[in-house]
């Protein structure tokens, strides 16, 4: 079957001058047979200088009348350039689908003239000294949609304070120069404010690749709004001292730091205020005075020695302008002394508390206190004091001077002891002291409570005193110590043990550390009766009153032991501890024990101890009750029966004897 040949078309096309045109936008193929273009041919019948023309890798101008052959893979790759002046030319494209090339097909490509583009900046104001991008004020357009590639700028601005252009590669353009700078390079492009105010013309155009458009002019206007400077009408009092800058305010429209201040005194009288600086400690009148910003600080005015009033002037330069002159009226008046006063007022001992807290003061015309002066008329060694952070204790009859600011780190401390103390107090307002105010201070202390209830203790019995003891103070004061005294005088009376006394006497003062109370006991007396006792207590500063209790010691009641009968085998051994009983209806433990062997024969038991493997008959054995368990009991060597006896000690009484048989079985 028959191949039939592809067919290829492109409209006719205008380009601006210059421009370049990818052809495969432009460009149809259709294959009836459905087969894809292997290649494509084109033809350029141009051949005049200034006409269109063919681009591909291979060749960056092709000549007119040359066959350009592409494979049809490369035709992206196939660029147009229109002419660069305007008029027509007819160009040519086939195509080859492998088999047959299609029929030439023409087209007409037109340049037509280049529009060229528009740079515009509007007019500008910057203030002096300042700069800008020149990006953010300037404006491109271009007809054709070309993108600038780069720009000229021009200053006409000739003055040697005025504004000027600035890039990284010349940090001050002169004037009346072409300065040309890519488009891509155009946001390091600055304008500078003028060093002084004024208004210069200045030039901008832009070029798209193919011309440059009109060069633009616009206004640059360097500015500055003067800054403002005031200071309100003023009273002093005669002869005070005060700092202007607390008075002066000044504002600036741009923003402008103020560096210079000038101040005027036109007071001439020989009693009027007059200025003082570091470096002049009595401006004389009509004298321009100037002062660094940095040093306004210093800058004082002394109130007049006499009263009455007088014109000053004040104005500030913001580093290129002066401000008008701002007057003021200044007037000295005569100066009312504060008043400072404290009530009396009392205090615990050694309790501290800052004075500010009960200081009032005021001032006729309002000044601001600025010192004060407190005064101790207390000489006792004991008395109250001041305290400052440079003085821990401030002798008696001395002046303490403390600034209004440093008030809250003066402290009183009450007196040691009880008492009173006159003190005093004055204050400054900065120009005259007041009177000076008495206050008494008083130093004052509640006694403890202590009190013990009565209390019954069995005889001997041992007791905590920690347990019975209740104490109160209404300062809240800690106890630091207590007293106990003794009034039971008997031998056989309850008493007060320590660790460093084991049996304290009656009638003596004995001294215990609140730490060590736990430590003091009292024992019952060894027979019922009652003995009255004391406690006192002390806060570290006074004792309690003596607190009497009845310690009453029981009657004691004597203990019972007992063995009940035995029955032993000849020479067999028993243990005492095995076989005795014990008893105390007061609970007390017994502390010895005494045994009797009633049995006479040769061949009767007997007792036996580590002390004595045989105690005779008829004799008293007494036995620490810690060695009872080395008590022993015998059989006799021949059958029989014998009477035993055994009685305890509780301390304090004996048992009655308790009689026990023992029988000697074979």
């Amino acid at each position: 079957m028959a191949n039939t040949a592809p067919v290829v078309t492109i409209g006719n096309h205008s380009l601006a001058s210059n421009h370049w045109q990818k052809i495969q936008p432009w460009l149809t193929y259709f294959d009836a047979d459905g087969n894809p273009a292997q290649s494509f041919q084109f033809f350029d019948s141009g051949a005049s200088a200034t006409s269109g023309y063919f681009w591909t890798p291979t060749n960056s101008h092709w000549d007119a009348n040359i066959v350009i052959n592409v494979a049809a893979s490369d035709l992206s790759d196939v660029w147009l350039k229109s002419g660069s002046v305007s008029g027509s030319e007819t160009m040519w494209v086939r195509a080859f689908d492998g088999t047959d090339w299609s029929n030439w097909t023409s087209f007409t490509f037109t340049t037509i003239p280049n529009a060229t583009p528009v740079a515009t900046i509007n007019d500008q104001s910057l203030h002096i000294n300042t700069w800008s991008k020149v990006e953010n004020w300037l404006s491109y357009s271009d007809a054709n949609g070309d993108a600038a590639t780069k720009y000229q700028f021009w200053d006409g601005g000739t003055s040697a304070t005025g504004a000027y252009f600035w890039t990284p590669t010349n940090s001050h353009w002169a004037a009346n120069t072409t300065i040309e700078v890519s488009a891509d390079d155009l946001t390091n492009v600055w304008v500078r404010g003028g060093s002084t105010t004024g208004s210069e013309t200045l030039w901008v155009r832009a070029f798209d690749g193919s011309d440059w458009g009109n060069w633009d002019s616009f206004a640059l206007t360097t500015t500055n709004s003067l800054p403002v400077v005031t200071i309100s009408d003023q009273s002093v009092h005669m002869d005070q001292w005060v700092t202007v800058n607390n008075w002066l305010t000044a504002s600036d429209a741009d923003g402008d730091a103020i560096t210079t201040y000038q101040f005027w005194d036109g007071g001439t009288a020989a009693t009027s205020a007059y200025f003082w600086t570091p470096t002049n400690s009595h401006w004389d009148a009509n004298t321009t005075i100037e002062v660094s910003a940095a040093d306004l600080a210093n800058v004082w005015i002394h109130g007049g020695s006499a009263v009455g009033s007088e014109t000053l002037w004040v104005r500030g330069f913001d580093g290129t302008a002066w401000s008008n002159w701002d007057s003021f009226t200044l007037t000295s008046t005569v100066n009312t002394a504060p008043v400072a006063t404290i009530n009396d007022q009392s205090l615990h001992v050694n309790q501290w508390t800052k004075p500010q807290g009960w200081l009032t003061t005021s001032d006729a015309e309002g000044d601001t206190i600025t010192k004060y002066q407190f005064w101790d008329g207390g000489t006792g060694a004991t008395s109250a004091y001041f305290w400052t952070p440079d003085n821990s204790h401030w002798a008696s009859g001395t002046a303490i001077d403390v600034s209004a600011s440093d008030l809250a780190n003066l402290w009183i401390r009450g007196g040691s002891t009880t008492g009173t103390d006159t003190m005093y107090v004055r204050a400054f307002d900065g120009t005259a002291w007041s009177s000076w105010d008495s206050f008494t201070l008083t130093s004052t202390n509640a006694t403890p409570t202590a009190a013990i209830s009565d209390h019954s203790l069995n005889a001997a019995q041992w007791a905590q005193l920690v347990n019975w003891t209740s104490t109160s103070d209404a300062d809240g004061d800690a106890i630091t110590q207590y007293q106990f005294w003794d009034g039971g005088t008997a031998a056989n009376s309850a008493y007060f043990w320590t660790p460093d006394n084991s049996h304290w006497a009656a009638g003596t003062a004995i001294d215990v550390s609140a730490s060590d109370l736990a430590n003091i006991w009292v024992r019952g007396g060894t027979a019922g009766g009652t003995d009255t006792m004391y406690v006192r207590a002390f806060d570290g500063t006074s004792w309690s009153a003596w607190d009497s209790f009845v310690l009453t010691s029981l009657p004691n009641h004597a203990p019972s032991a007992s063995i009940s009968d035995q029955t032993l085998h000849v020479n067999e051994w028993s243990q005492i501890s095995n076989l005795l009983s014990y008893s105390d209806t007061d609970g007390n433990a017994a502390t010895g024990y005494q045994f009797w062997d009633g049995g006479t024969g040769a061949s009767s038991g007997y007792f036996w101890t580590s002390t004595n493997s045989h105690w005779a008959a008829g004799t008293a054995i007494d036995v620490s009750a810690a060695d009872i368990n080395d008590v022993w009991m015998r059989g006799g060597a021949s059958t029989g029966t014998e009477t035993m006896y055994v009685r305890a000690f509780d301390g304090i009484d004996w048992s009655a004897w308790h009689a026990f048989a023992l029988s000697t079985i074979v």
